[in-house]
């Protein structure tokens, strides 16, 4: 596939993606966080099984890789808690930034972790970056201000859940050279959204159920299917073409859709501070992507 259908795939795919935020929103003050992220993650491996099903791909990994999966599968779904979380003491569209600094944060471990090359323009990129997160992160404020308040807090949790979807982006990439990526999605959704049902059942979440109204079942069905099934499994894809790091960047356009949607569905304010991070974090996403290699091939 060429470099201008992944690119087009993965653009789609984090719109998709985006439309989490103004749902997690919406959702998020009256339902528990790890029962979202439970229903995000069981709603998107019911889509995608019928697929495994008729791929003839529904066969266990094998044991040793167990606990890699089980690895995967905890980074895809803790950052969905993340943003529950976090997205009540921020904002949809600073939840969707931080969240999404991701990339930066796989630039600078990839080249330990699984030995992908940094460059001098990779490292530029960092620290551009980075001050983007810086003011998204102070919005105008002085840091002593902040040390105690409730963005603080929002933003440090949202920054863990970045960290987390760094690592489930560069294992994927390691997984996805012996597995196709529908696999890969599949099993790591799965196992994710077991751990979340424990999780759940031990706090005694499924006993605040949101009732299942066709406006609620309707957010939860683009949840899992729009913003997770489809989106991953075109991200899992890709990492067996493009540089973790290059596919990585295509999440600092979450923001950007994020933002459409906090505006249409949410009326949320955007301050010029969220602007400037957004810049520059995507100047720095851009300077990544100037050194892109795709690999030949479907």
């Amino acid at each position: 596939m060429s470099k201008l259908r992944w690119a087009t795939l993965l653009v789609l795919a984090m719109a998709g993606i985006a439309a989490m935020y103004p749902i997690a929103k919406i959702l998020g003050t009256s339902t528990d966080p790890y029962l979202l992220a439970f229903f995000r993650f069981f709603v998107a491996a019911i889509a995608i099984l019928p697929i495994m099903a008729y791929r003839h791909s529904l066969r266990l990994p094998p044991k040793n890789e167990w606990l890699f999966f089980l690895f995967l599968g905890i980074c895809a779904v803790i950052p969905t808690v993340c943003i529950a979380i976090g997205i009540v003491h921020t904002n949809s569209l600073v939840s969707a930034i931080l969240i999404n600094t991701n990339p930066l944060i796989v630039a600078l471990l990839a080249p330990f972790l699984i030995a992908e090359h940094m460059t001098p323009k990779k490292a530029l990129a960092l620290a551009v970056g980075f001050a983007g997160v810086v003011f998204v992160v102070l919005n105008g404020h002085g840091i002593a201000s902040l040390l105690n308040s409730d963005y603080f807090f929002g933003s440090t949790i949202l920054m863990l859940g970045a960290l987390l979807t760094a690592f489930f982006t560069m294992y994927t990439k390691v997984s996805v050279r012996k597995y196709e990526g529908l696999y890969v999605t599949f099993f790591s959704v799965a196992l994710g959204s077991t751990i979340l049902a424990l999780v759940v059942g031990i706090r005694g979440g499924f006993a605040s159920m949101p009732e299942m109204t066709p406006a609620v079942l309707a957010s939860l069905l683009t949840l899992g299917i729009v913003a997770t099934a489809i989106p991953y499994v075109i991200r899992s894809s890709s990492m067996k073409h493009l540089d973790a790091h290059t596919a990585a960047s295509y999440h600092l356009l979450i923001p950007v859709f994020a933002a459409f949607y906090s505006f249409l569905f949410l009326s949320e304010s955007f301050t010029v501070w969220m602007l400037i991070g957004l810049v520059l974090t995507s100047v720095g996403v851009y300077i990544v992507q100037r050194e892109e290699k795709i690999v030949s091939g479907i």
